[in-house]
């Protein structure tokens, strides 16, 4: 930490803190705060208009033949949706400059939005141009976090496929034998591997931005972000609170995907035009991103106390820069 600042208290927290903290934070910051991810996502909704404005034919045709089906009148065109994919696919130029904006430029708002909301909580300066001076020194690092992950990724998908097709056989075998017990036995081992990955699946994401704010907030390397992100959120208590805290995380990224999706649908039934859609999702994004990077700075830095007594740390560190102060020249 380059503080030994802490903020009103650091200390372990329960969900309902984390949560009161995560909202009370963003409501203080939220206009600095927004303003750091405004100048992100005003190119980005462009962008996603233009990569997904072909699509605005072939929901309109889709929508004209159920209108024409559940008025009761003429029926509807049966082939009016294959023709309007045909003259305007969904997947036009735009869409590789989307996914290389969200790839390469992507971890510049992130990582700006997680230095101010970290030094706010902890009670440090820090002004927009601080905030992507930080993002731009660690932009490099976080580009070699995401390849860690996604290759990471590649070889976990690997081993899981090899050892789901060792379980089927194994499973094919047991249920030709047992029979209904064996059916029984394959529905068990079915849940208990879907709940399994889901719950790996939440606690890999929190452990991917735990260690994006390692290297922001700590400055850490590549390897050494990705390794402490990992231990962080995988072992002993992080674990624990990872499921738990991730479990909240996902429902909160879930209802803001449903708030965005639904809107974004109404308005394009209403007005018909996707940049009206568009600019909705793109409001939405805007006036979220402040709350979940909020959420996920306090989580980190309530691992950080559970787990490496962070708040001793600075407390101790308070105390010694207290004492140079008071010693004699």
């Amino acid at each position: 930490m380059n503080s030994s600042t802490p903020v009103t208290s650091l200390r372990p927290l329960g969900l309902g803190e984390l949560l009161d903290r995560a909202v009370t934070l963003c409501v203080k910051n939220f206009v600095p705060l927004s303003l750091i991810f405004l100048v992100y996502a005003i190119p980005l909704g462009i962008v996603q208009y233009f990569a997904t404005k072909d699509v605005s034919s072939v929901l309109q045709a889709f929508s004209d033949a159920l209108q024409a089906q559940a008025s009761g009148g003429k029926a509807g065109d049966p082939t009016a949706f294959q023709r309007a994919l045909a003259a305007a696919p969904p997947l036009n130029g735009w869409y590789p400059l989307l996914i290389a904006i969200v790839f390469f430029f992507g971890p510049l708002p992130t990582a700006a939005l997680i230095e101010a909301t970290s030094a706010r909580y902890m009670n440090r300066p820090s002004s927009f141009g601080e905030a992507y001076g930080v993002a731009l020194a660690r932009w490099g690092p976080l580009l070699g976090i995401n390849l860690l992950y996604l290759l990471a990724g590649m070889i976990l998908y690997v081993a899981v496929v090899l050892a789901v097709v060792a379980l089927a056989i194994g499973l094919a075998f047991v249920t030709a034998a047992l029979h209904w017990l064996g059916v029984a036995i394959l529905i068990v081992i079915v849940l208990a591997a879907t709940l399994a990955g889901i719950a790996f699946f939440i606690v890999a994401a929190l452990a991917l931005q735990i260690s994006y704010f390692t290297c922001v907030v700590e400055r850490g390397g590549v390897v050494t972000s990705f390794g402490r992100g990992i231990r962080r959120v995988f072992v002993g208590v992080g674990l624990k609170r990872s499921l738990l805290v991730g479990l909240a995380f996902f429902a909160i990224a879930v209802a803001i995907g449903i708030v965005s999706a639904i809107g974004e649908g109404a308005l394009f039934a209403a007005v018909h035009n996707s940049a009206v859609s568009t600019a909705y999702g793109t409001i939405v994004r805007i006036a979220t991103a402040a709350f979940t990077t909020a959420f996920l700075a306090i989580f980190y830095f309530d691992l950080r106390v559970r787990e490496e007594g962070l708040d001793l740390q600075l407390e101790a560190q308070a105390a010694q820069v207290a004492t140079q102060a008071l010693a004699p020249e």
